[in-house]
């Protein structure tokens, strides 16, 4: 059995479509055998930081789906780690993540800047390759498309994320091309900046791109947007609002 370390992207991330930054964490996993491709496992050991409180960010450890719905997708940066590379690079990551000198000072910098200057840290210690810390260090604030492209472009391993598929009558409707709100959630600035996650807000020419301080703080967006849905609209957006993952 071997393991992997990948740079995990989530939303979409173009300031020029309005969108916030794209939440970006670091997954580590394990890689299925050659002879069965593609089963890796629904679980990673995810280190990142986020925003709870909407005033500082925290390091958040955590297992979660290593296919979450809202991944656009992961950088695999290592392969074929053994148990005991995986173990020593998780401590490496929990010290760093520990350390509150290295959490950027919200409005200052993000969870963007923390990844980079993780893999720097690891660069340092000899366990990814020399320059990585600066490459990831240029995709601070790149969409994710843009963060793709430069990944293949270098001849580093993009893997797709999952699609994400939403509906919603009569109160929202959700896909990758559009966006149709009607109902409570018109004009609201929380519903705005949930659009923004999943890159369906629009933005008219008049407008420009909005301010960016705000980008996913959980890949578990799906159940945050029922959640928050439920608080904005009572029961009839609980009873309208159907989130459909896709497999």
């Amino acid at each position: 059995m071997t393991h992997a370390l990948s740079i995990n992207i989530y939303g979409r991330g173009d300031a020029t479509l309005g969108d916030g930054p794209s939440h970006m964490g670091i997954a580590l996993y394990t890689t299925p055998p050659q002879s069965n491709p593609g089963t890796e496992e629904t679980i990673c050991e995810m280190h990142h930081i986020r925003n709870p409180t909407d005033d500082k960010f925290t390091y958040d450890p955590r297992p979660q789906p290593l296919n979450d719905p809202v991944l656009r997708g992961r950088c695999e940066i290592l392969s074929s780690l053994s148990g005991e590379d995986r173990s020593g690079i998780s401590n490496l990551l929990t010290d760093f993540g520990n350390d509150e000198t290295n959490i950027p000072e919200f409005g200052v910098g993000n969870c963007q800047d923390w990844v980079a200057g993780a893999v720097s840290m690891l660069e340092d210690a000899g366990v990814v390759g020399k320059g990585e810390g600066t490459f990831w260090r240029g995709m601070v604030n790149r969409s994710a498309e843009g963060m793709e492209e430069a990944c293949r472009g270098s001849e580093r391993v993009w893997i797709p994320g999952p699609e994400s598929s939403f509906e919603g009558v009569p109160d929202a409707s959700f896909n990758d091309k559009e966006v149709r709100s009607v109902g409570k959630l018109v004009g609201n600035e929380a519903f705005f900046k949930m659009q923004a996650l999943i890159g369906t807000g629009t933005v008219s020419s008049d407008e420009g791109a909005r301010e960016r301080p705000f980008y996913v703080s959980s890949p578990f967006f799906g159940r945050m947007v029922l959640a928050t849905c439920y608080k904005l609209d009572g029961n009839q957006a609980r009873s309208t609002l159907t989130y459909i993952p896709q497999s």
